[in-house]
């Protein structure tokens, strides 16, 4: 509303006399006169306005007009116009009206002139003085914030915010509403006397659900900018609701009482009151005690009230619960009630079980599975006790019928089952029976019975020979592990009944049976079972003894006894792999030798004295078909390779320990050897799908003296992969190492001179040497890192990746082998991670052993099961080669053919592209599965995550692979199916 005062102004005339005699000739003239000494406009509001009228007279003798009029003062606060339209002609006496209009833009005195013209010959002009002031007159608005909390559509709230006139003015405060949801707010403009202070309503009174968009623009004074208000508010579909909505009492007894809590959540910010409970009465087997209503929920509160459920009849039963609620929208909150009326039950399976005709001396098993059965609600069940008895007449002391101990009493919720092993072990010729008696607390009776029979037939006297006679472990590095097996063989006519293969000592935890012991075995005449035992070489090292046993058919021999031995200390000679696995192979079908490895990693030279396969479970099995002449000396750093076949023609398990002797070790260093033949040609072959979210990379770049052009294309390709590796968003391990053994000259940086021999680079350690993603300025660490110099003379890239992934720099911070300190690689390589190596030169590799030899290393590293977790690539000489290059890198090629991989072209202008593809790749679930055997030509089947696969995917035969044309999803399982070919 706006404020005027009104403005009386009495307009004065002036009336001039004239010097002369009225007698004496005078002209005759027009003249104005308007009000004396100004106008005063006192004080005005800022962007308020004020107004008066100034009355013009012609006080002459004659007719005047009045031409124009304004105000000489500040720009914007004054306005003069006329009341009328001109012209304005004054006849003698004659009068008109101009409006002046003050509206200060400013605070503080604002003085101006009223100029009116006329064509008074005498004076033209006449001048009124103006004289106002601007006051800074405004409300101050409080809080900046109004929050409706959430209230029930269909409901209103009302909040208030403060305006408060600190002057002596009036104002006008005019609120105004903003945003998609304003029409659900209301609020009114108020006008604040001098001093005064008001709380003006603000209304909330949703018809939709949701979040409100909207705000409170406030504007405190008339012209003054707005003063923004937030306003938050949330309507709900309903305020109190159940939790839950239906309550389930599940299956309970007839005539068995069941108490559920239901609560009532009050959603809203606001009381909300619950007047009374009501249920609709469908079905009697449900009530509630007294609700204690009505009651008020506060905002956020919730309470329990307990119903109760007793089925009065069997099957299902329902109802409705209803709470009242004083709310316009949702009168009521409902609950439905369900239950259904019977009893738990103990379910035993087999009730009875005839073990038919065994051995005496035997010891068959049979599970027997109890299961509560009941109702969802039916409570526990407990079985007390477990009891044997004779049923054959005989006392039962002598019953030949025995249960697996059970820790009693043993408690079985709803739904929840025990398995436990009941045994016959016959003693004498004929039949037997025994009945076994379970005491439960089940409510049908409180025993049940289960029936076992079983006939002892007589048989001669086992004869079995046991190989090896004695279980030699040999020497095990602290900390690792090996298994080695027994054979119990049958050499008699007749079959053997053994029982109870297990560990008689375990050599104070050391010892175990990777498969667990062993009830009992039948073996017939000719035939043979074989078993794994487990050595765990503790951290301290030392001399273990154990014995693992069995019991045989035959009264002279009644328990066989096998010992055990195994040495722990720290070797100097690191294998590698740890332990050969053959695998699954066949008679006509023989695998192929596999190569074990050899390095010493002490500082000092070693003796090897023999290398030999020792005792295992069919001597003959394994056998060395390349071994270096004994005795020899292996100098700090220098390895060899021992090839060991296995020939696969003794059907079932077979184990034997490959040994080296060395001068640093009392007794030889074990490699175990592990095979299986079977009559069974087929052969699965199961990955699991990586999903690239962790990978270790680890470049391997030429340090030789050739690198001149290439070094500097690595260097500026590193941003590439580093950008690339990013934005992938994976965990990121990655690591530099060059091609160079032997230390040459300090020409090549990073203190190694030329011969980190597998060591990161810089072995001195000033820069980061393991980068993460999390590395700061990745790209240039990187960059630097691989800017490894030209001093080297032979490339030996395998065998560098070989040192930089094993003992004793895979798992030590500092190689105790080389006076730099913290120059190991522990850290590195992770179980979880997949791996990637990404060889770097411009000639082949000259690494002693074969391409073959590393890529099983590699393997071993994340698996022989899972070759897709280890990845080759090569930037390397091509067959088409250029000026700079030495040769085609056919080693490279053919490592990176196998494991999935790729060979870029060395001579290219720019790797970064290169690089780009090789981290795309490397970052991506895999497409290439490489097969462990060859396969027999179309016998190929495929399934992912167990559903057969019949296109999308091809057998390539050069990689023996099987490559999908869009890779399998992450951690899904590849199943691939064949026969196995021969090669």
């Amino acid at each position: 509303m706006s404020r005027r005062w009104g403005l009386c102004v009495l307009a004065v005339l002036l009336v001039l006399t004239g010097c002369a005699d009225r007698d004496r000739p005078a002209i005759a003239d027009g003249r104005l006169a308007a009000t004396p000494g100004g106008l005063d406009f006192l004080r005005v509001a800022i962007f308020d306005g004020r107004e008066a009228e100034v009355v013009l007279r012609n006080v002459g003798r004659s007719r005047i007009i009045v031409d124009e009029a304004w105000v000489e003062g500040p720009a914007g606060a004054w306005q003069v116009d006329f009341t009328h339209e001109g012209p304005h002609s004054l006849i003698p006496g004659g009068e008109c009206t101009v409006r002046v209009r003050f509206t200060p833009q400013g605070e503080g005195e604002l003085p101006a002139t009223l100029v009116v013209r006329s064509d008074s010959k005498k004076e033209p002009l006449i001048r009124v003085r103006l004289q106002g002031m601007g006051v800074d007159a405004w409300a101050r608005v409080t809080p900046r914030r109004l929050d409706f909390g959430r209230i029930e559509a269909d409901s209103s709230k009302t909040l208030t915010f403060t305006v408060n006139n600190p002057t002596d003015m009036p104002v006008e405060v005019t609120p105004k509403l903003v945003g998609a949801d304003r029409d659900e707010f209301s609020s009114d403009p108020v006008t604040l006397g001098p001093g005064e202070q008001r709380e003006v309503p603000i209304t909330f009174s949703p018809g939709r659900v949701g979040r409100k968009q909207v705000a409170l623009a406030v504007t405190p004074c008339k012209g003054c900018s707005d003063v923004a208000v937030q306003v938050a508010a949330e309507s709900l579909e309903q305020a109190v609701v159940a939790e839950p909505p239906l309550l389930d009492f599940g299956s309970i007894p007839v005539d068995k009482d069941s108490f559920r809590p239901v609560r009532l959540h009050n959603l809203s910010t606001e009381p909300m009151t619950i007047t009374e409970l009501k249920l609709e009465g469908r079905d009697a087997s449900f009530s509630h005690g007294a609700p204690g209503l009505p009651l008020v929920l506060a905002g956020g509160e919730t309470r329990t009230w307990e119903l109760r459920y007793s089925p009065g009849h069997m099957g299902p039963a329902e109802d409705m619960a209803f709470f009242h609620v004083v709310s316009k929208r949702h009168p009521t909150t409902d609950v439905a009630l369900r239950g259904f009326g019977g009893a738990a039950e103990l379910c035993v399976s087999p009730m009875a079980h005839d073990f038919g005709r065994q051995p005496i001396g035997s010891k068959t098993p049979v599970v027997v599975n109890v299961k509560n059965c009941g109702a969802a609600n039916g409570g526990p069940l407990t079985i007390h006790g477990l009891e044997f008895h004779s049923s054959d007449g005989h006392p039962d002391a002598d019953v030949q019928f025995n249960v697996a101990p059970l820790t009693l009493p043993h408690r079985l919720l709803p739904g929840e089952e025990v398995n436990f092993k009941v045994f016959y072990e016959p003693m004498r010729v004929g039949a037997a029976a025994g009945r076994l008696v379970m005491t439960t607390d089940v409510y049908t009776g409180n025993t049940t019975e289960l029936d076992f029979t079983g006939l002892g037939e007589p048989h001669l006297p086992c004869q079995l020979a046991v190989t090896p006679a004695t279980v030699d472990f040999g020497t095990v590095e602290p900390g690792y592990g090996a298994v080695l097996g027994v054979k119990v063989a049958n050499v008699g006519t007749d079959l053997c009944a053994v029982k109870n293969i297990r560990l008689s000592d375990d050599g104070g935890g050391v010892f175990s049976m990777p498969g667990g012991a062993l009830d009992g075995v039948i073996i017939w005449p000719g035939d043979y079972f074989s078993y794994m035992v487990a050595f765990r070489a503790p951290a301290s090292g030392g001399d273990f003894t154990g014995a693992v046993q069995f019991e045989p058919a035959d009264p002279v021999t009644p328990v066989v006894s096998v010992p055990l031995m195994a040495h722990s200390q720290n070797a100097c000679l690191v294998a590698s792999p740890r332990f050969v696995d053959y695998g699954v192979s066949r008679p006509d079908c023989a695998p192929a030798p596999r190569e074990v490895n050899y390095l010493n990693a002490c500082r000092d030279p070693v003796t090897v004295s023999n290398v030999f396969i020792g005792p295992g479970t069919t001597d003959g099995e394994f056998e060395l078909h390349d071994a270096p002449a004994t005795p020899f000396t292996l100098d700090p750093n220098d390895g060899f390779t021992v090839t060991v076949g296995y020939l696969a023609q003794v059907y079932g398990l077979n184990m034997s320990p490959l040994f080296v002797d060395s001068s640093d070790l009392p007794v030889p260093l074990l490699v175990p050897l592990i095979g299986e033949s079977s009559k069974q040609m087929d052969k699965t072959d199961t990955f699991i799908q990586q999903d690239g979210s962790k990978v270790d990379v680890l470049f391997v770049v030429d340090n030789t003296a050739s690198m001149v052009e290439e070094q500097p294309r690595i260097v500026a390709a590193m941003p590439a992969f580093a950008d690339a590796a990013l934005a992938r968003g994976v965990d990121l391990h990655v690591a530099v190492t060059t091609t160079g053994i032997d230390p040459v000259s300090n020409a090549c940086p990073g203190g190694a001179q030329g011969g980190e021999a597998g060591r990161f680079v810089p072995v001195d350690g000033t820069r980061p040497r393991i980068m993460t993603n999390r590395t700061p300025d990745l790209a240039s660490v990187l960059q630097q890192n691989v800017n490894v110099g030209q001093c080297a003379t032979v490339e030996q890239g395998f065998e560098a990746v070989r040192r930089a992934l094993s003992p004793p720099l895979v798992n030590n911070a500092d190689d105790p082998r080389t006076a730099p300190r913290n120059d190991g690689n522990l850290g590195f390589l992770r179980d979880e991670a997949a791996l990637v190596v990404v060889f770097m030169g411009d000639e082949d590799d000259h690494s002693p052993d074969s391409v073959d030899t590393y890529v099983r290393f590699l393997r071993t590293r994340k698996g022989e099961n899972q070759p897709q977790r280890m990845t080759i690539y090569a930037i390397a000489p091509t067959a088409s080669g250029c000026p700079t290059s030495g040769g085609a890198g056919t080693r490279y090629a053919e490592a990176a053919s196998r494991t999935g991989g790729e060979v870029l072209s060395v001579c290219a202008a720019d790797y970064a592209p290169l690089l780009r593809s090789v981290a795309t790749k490397a970052f991506s679930a895999q497409d290439r599965f490489p097969l462990s055997e060859p396969p027999d030509a179309g016998s190929i089947t495929v399934r992912v995550n167990g559903s057969l696969v019949t296109s999308g995917w091809t057998y390539d035969g050069a990689t023996n692979s099987v490559v999908f044309a869009s890779a399998p999803a992450s951690g899904a399982k590849v199943e691939v199916y064949y026969r196995r070919a021969c090669r």
